[in-house]
């Protein structure tokens, strides 16, 4: 509960500062700004003293003390400082200075908290500033001007020193689940496949550069030393899958690309694509198997991905199913298998199009021979079969899809493909394969459903993703449930992979429905309504669209079911349970047909329940994830999502801290407070079990210790202090700076160049294009080692840029003005700023602007104070 609530505080802060409102002065806002930064700290300070009382508190929950979660929502009011001190000022800084900031000034309390919590917001901002940095110039030079490759190059050198530091580091930070190594090590890989896609357009003019080779090399040389530290030195499965996963994808495209140009027959290359990416995935399987079987320790779960669910069972509502993974090896590794197969399904699909075959020749060919193999190859080659099975029937799948075949009704073939799918589902037992042919089916079961659905009749139901989430989906949530929660030990272990493809399809569903409509009629309609009010509004009777009421209701009570089943199994006292009913029961009032927040707590609750960390993750992820994109949602305004963001935050946080107070010496609860008596939890559950704070999983890689020893709590603290004086200094330093400049800083107005306001206005903000030298100061500019231009005014008092400087000189002639600018990796030239950030809402009044008013100091700093009409007139 305390995570979501930091999560909604530090939501509606960034959007309450990006909603730029002009209710309270400048001085107001900062000031504010400063007191809710400071108020954060005081609170994490306050944890860390308790934690020094108490020291199995600061190892807090998952590797997560209590004042780390504060350190996070005040590192996160560090980023809304540094922006509204540039929002405030027009300074048109660029954006990679202020993440730069940003993760500097965050340094001090990654020493203090020493929690990933912490470390990953960290990463997250420092390769933020990087990949901005990278748009502006670029830090590793390559022979032939290959731009995009040296900046890949950049980001895997960045991520791998990180990578190693963290490693090294491992036993000064708490990550109980190496959350750090593995988020480095899949940003490490993704830099290094850009760096072959950087290539693409080298290869498209005919010509090959013999640095991809080179390169190629070098790819080679990191990946093998990445498989040796994380087989022999640091053993960790997951990081295993990942750069298995990268052997076959980066293989297969490298062989791809090379071939395209030598053979310049694309058939013949994406043939040997094929081949090398099917001999590096079972060369990478056969590895693989063989690892597990000269380490048993390779099963335990805490180092298993997704593949390792726990299902319910018994009084405690889990299942532990460890023992049946030894029998299949490929269990561990199932991302290995989701993308290779992916892959080189993409790859067979482009070779049969390119032949020219039928899909469902093909389809029906691929079916005979893997059914062949599969009964007649050995055990060990049986995913051979299974897989030329289902690529066999996904090819066909998408001939259904045309919605007419073989002489019969639509809903016939579909139906029949989906059984057979299902029947798919139970001849091979890999979750991969299990999970692939339940999505598959699930798929076939909705389009069949949404054909026939009364609700593609009305206006609501014009989009495909939206009828989805308000009919078939509720109905997946609810089996999957169901299948989790009720089902008997054996039947759940059996179907458990069913469960997640029904509870990843909807949440699927919800990211695309998000990122390509807006969130439908109602939304639309908000009429200036405030959001709460609108957002109540769906739960008024009698309803307009009866099913879709139906589905809300699903969404907001799921949840509260698992909640209410989980604590009846683990006896959590009454009033624990009513508040935790309570707070889930409000959450699905107030966010509705939203339904991004009702499944991640539905994931979050069963992941809970049933000690599976991987559906956690999911859960959290996926509300991040949803509120990240929450912030880009046209329909309200910024300032509404704001306080509707921290309201809830606020109230939740409230609800969190007296609860926890009042239940200190009572029983863990879900939100995983410390328990003194009574264990609920089985003591054969996974090391996952929040009943002992201090508790690290096997091979973590955290220290012995139970949190910070007193004797260093002060440390802790004086570094917590330092970083708010150091924060709130660099803030008020720059405030009285660029004060000085708007009191003492000479007047000078420069044309904006004719643009029409519409393709000007984005969003909250104007993008500025100030006017260029005309025909006869074409050169003005041409220097690129000059960085001052000087400018003098005309006869309407608008100032035109005449020469560029190498240094700052005295002007030319009395009322000229010398001002710094940028020269951009384009060749672009930033004047100042490129952009005027105003209140939301308020673009047709600024549209008008076709003046930049500055100010400059004597050392050549301008900064843009307002914008001025065609009478120059303050706008």
């Amino acid at each position: 509960m305390r995570v979501l609530a930091v999560g909604l505080l530090a939501s509606g802060v960034v959007t309450w500062i990006a909603a730029n409102w002009d209710g309270l002065g400048k001085f107001e806002r900062i000031a504010g700004v400063q007191g809710l930064l400071a108020v954060t700290v005081v609170i994490a300070l306050v944890l860390a003293w308790r934690a020094r009382c108490r020291p199995a508190l600061a190892s807090g929950v998952a590797g997560v003390p209590a004042f780390a979660g504060a350190l996070f929502l005040a590192s996160v009011v560090i980023g809304g400082l540094l922006a509204l001190l540039g929002q405030t000022y027009q300074t048109g800084a660029d954006p990679w200075t202020l993440f730069a900031w940003w993760a500097v000034l965050m340094l001090p309390w990654l020493w203090a908290a020493r929690s990933w919590f912490v470390i990953v917001l960290w990463l997250v901002v420092l390769n933020t500033a990087v990949v901005l940095l990278l748009g502006e110039r670029s830090l590793i030079r390559l022979p032939d001007g290959h731009s995009l490759a040296s900046d890949a190059w950049t980001l895997v050198v960045v991520n791998a020193v990180l990578l190693a530091l963290a490693e090294c580091l491992r036993a000064r930070f708490n990550d109980p689940y190496r959350v750090v190594p593995r988020l480095l090590v899949l940003a490490t890989l993704v830099a290094l496949f850009g760096t072959l896609a950087a290539y693409i357009e080298y290869i498209m003019r005919d010509r090959l550069n013999q640095d991809l080779l080179l390169q190629a090399v070098f790819v080679a040389v990191i990946v093998a030393a990445g498989f040796h530290v994380y087989r022999k030195l640091r053993p960790d499965a997951f990081i295993l899958s990942q750069l298995a996963v990268f052997t076959v994808l980066y293989a297969g495209s490298f062989v791809l690309l090379v071939s395209w140009l030598f053979a310049e027959s694309i058939e013949l290359s994406v043939v040997l694509a094929f081949i090398v990416g099917l001999v590096g995935l079972l060369g990478c399987v056969s590895w693989l198997r063989q690892i597990h079987r000269s380490q048993p320790g390779a099963g335990d779960a805490e180092t298993m991905p997704v593949s390792h669910a726990v299902a319910p069972g018994g009084a405690t509502g889990s299942v532990d199913i460890r023992a049946n993974d030894r029998t299949e090896p490929t269990r561990h590794w199932p991302l290995l298998f989701l993308f290779s197969f992916g892959f080189l399904f993409l790859l067979g699909v482009a070779l049969i199009l390119l032949l020219d075959i039928e899909l469902t020749v093909a389809g029906a060919l691929c079916i005979v021979v893997g059914l062949v193999g599969y009964f007649v190859l050995g055990e060990r080659r049986r995913v051979v079969g299974a897989t030329l099975v289902l690529a066999g029937s996904l090819l066909l799948a998408f001939e259904v899809s045309e919605h007419a075949y073989f002489g019969l009704p639509f809903p016939l073939p579909a139906l029949g493909l989906a059984v057979g799918f299902m029947l798919l589902y139970h001849l091979y037992r890999a979750p991969w394969y299990q999970f692939l042919c339940a999505i598959v089916a699930l798929l076939l079961v909705a389009d069949v459903w949404l054909q026939y659905s009364s609700g593609f009749d009305t206006f609501e139901s014009r989009v495909g993703w939206y009828s989805f989430l308000n009919e078939p989906a509720p109905v997946y949530m609810a089996l999957a449930t169901l299948i989790l929660m009720a089902l008997p030990r054996a039947w759940a272990v059996r179907y458990k992979t069913l469960a997640w493809a029904l509870l990843c399809l909807p949440l699927g569903a919800c990211f695309v429905y998000m990122y390509g409509e807006s969130y439908g009629v109602v939304q639309d309609q908000a009429g200036g309504q405030a959001m709460l009010t609108l957002a109540l509004e769906k739960w008024r009777l009698p309803a307009r669209f009866p099913l879709y009421y139906l589905s809300n209701m699903v969404f907001a009570l799921l949840p509260v079911v698992v909640a209410w089943l989980s604590a009846s199994r683990r006896q959590v006292p009454w009033r624990d349970r009513v508040v935790v009913l309570l707070v889930l029961l409000g959450l699905g009032a107030v966010w509705g047909d939203l339904p991004g927040v009702q499944i991640g707590l539905l994931l979050c609750v069963l992941g809970y329940e049933l000690r599976y960390r991987s559906m956690l993750a999911v859960g959290i992820v996926s509300i991040i994830i949803f509120l990240a994109q929450f912030y880009y949602q046209l329909s309200f305004l910024l300032l509404d999502k704001a306080h509707f963001l921290m309201g809830q935050g606020v109230v939740l946080l409230v609800i969190a801290l007296i609860w926890h107070w009042a239940g200190s010496k009572g029983a863990v609860t879900v939100e995983g407070t410390v328990a003194s008596a009574g264990t609920h939890m089985s003591s054969s559950a996974p090391s996952f079990s929040l009943r002992n704070e201090s508790v690290s999983p096997k091979g973590a890689g955290v220290s012995g210790r139970e949190g910070y020893p007193m004797r260093k709590n002060t440390v802790v603290m004086a570094a917590i202090l330092l970083g708010l004086v150091a924060v709130l200094a660099l803030a008020n330093v720059d405030v009285v700076r660029k004060e000085a400049i708007i009191r003492d800083g000479t007047r000078f107005v420069v044309a904006l160049r004719p643009v029409d306001p519409r393709s000007l206005m984005q969003g909250d903000y104007m993008t500025l294009n100030f006017v260029t030298p005309g025909a006869d100061q074409a050169d003005v500019f041409s220097d690129y080692s000059h960085h001052y231009v000087e400018l003098s005014p005309d006869a309407q008092g608008v100032f035109q840029f005449t020469r560029t400087l190498p240094a700052l000189t005295a002007p030319e002639q009395p009322g000229n003005v010398v001002v710094r600018y940028r020269r951009r990796i384009n060749g672009g030239i930033l004047f100042v700023t490129d952009a005027y950030f105003f209140q939301e809402g308020r673009g047709e009044h600024f549209a008008h602007a076709r003046y930049g008013e500055f100010r400059v100091s004597r050392d050549g700093t301008a900064l843009l104070v307002g914008l001025l009409d065609e009478k120059q007139n303050r706008l």
